[in-house]
């Protein structure tokens, strides 16, 4: 059975888009398996950057012809129909391949809450995942869409994973950002909670290391810091993974230790 797993913070900027990008990296490169992205942040940074090599997508939005998770929870397309294949070139210039990682397109209409609010994936959803045997479930939350959000944690994840930026705001938006995770633990009682870590960390900072000790007091805190390092920017700039696009790096020495704790801990 596949593991779902949501990445959300009720703020932007915290690394939310960049985790998943190279985590889903991680899980196609080191463990083999097959994956599915789901976008449901309008913003479509994780759409766009894990399908940067598909040729057919890219046309598609040229000519605007492209189907999204709005088409399907509106009525207008299928699971199947939806469904995008990310290409990543290996280290060096080699063509791209895909490596069995998928992902259902985002669409700037999910801001059309009024549109969602009877939309029911949960059984057409297992189907499609239990037929296309994937291993993993990803899901890129948006920050402040209520109805997205709700159909997320009720009908979806039983996962959820919470990146933090180094900043104060992180801290003192902690109480509320649970309290919007206890309210969706209400609805769905198997909702686990992986933690929260720090997504753009500087440890020569004194402000970064302040907030990792403000962090630490939390019981759900990981202690894994993903390094803020030019070559996340690079990586995800040009459509690659870390783990296709260095074969050392402190960046992706981190990511590595955060997926490994992930698959430990996820239901």
């Amino acid at each position: 059975m596949a593991k779902k797993l949501a990445f959300f913070n009720g703020k932007g900027g915290c690394g939310k888009t960049t985790s998943i990008f190279h985590i889903t990296g991680v899980l196609a490169e080191k463990y083999h398996a097959k994956i599915l992205v789901i976008d449901f942040d309008k913003q479509r940074n994780t759409t766009d950057s894990l399908l940067m090599e598909n040729e057919e997508y890219l046309q598609e939005c040229e000519n605007k012809t492209v189907k999204t998770v709005y088409d399907y929870f509106t009525g207008k397309a299928e699971l199947k129909d939806i469904t995008k294949k990310a290409y990543f070139k290996s280290r060096g210039n080699a063509k791209a391949k895909y490596y069995n990682v998928d992902v259902l397109p985002s669409d700037v209409r999910l801001e059309e809450e009024r549109f969602l609010r009877n939309v029911n994936i949960k059984d057409n959803l297992n189907r499609f995942v239990e037929e296309n045997g994937y291993d993993y479930i990803l899901v890129d939350m948006p920050p402040s869409n209520k109805v997205v959000n709700e159909i997320c944690f009720s009908q979806i994840v039983n996962n959820v994973i919470v990146p933090f930026s180094s900043d104060i705001y992180s801290v003192s938006g902690y109480d509320d950002l649970m309290d919007i995770i206890n309210k969706a633990r209400d609805k769905n009682s198997d909702l686990n909670i992986v933690g929260i870590y720090l997504a753009r960390y500087m440890s020569n900072c004194a402000v970064d290391k302040y907030i990792k000790e403000q962090l630490k007091e939390f019981d759900i805190f990981i202690d894994i810091q993903i390094p803020l390092m030019a070559d996340l920017r690079e990586a995800v700039m040009f459509g690659r993974p870390l783990s296709f696009y260095k074969t050392k790096s402190k960046s992706l020495t981190a990511y590595e230790k955060l997926t490994e704790y992930i698959v430990s801990r996820i239901n």
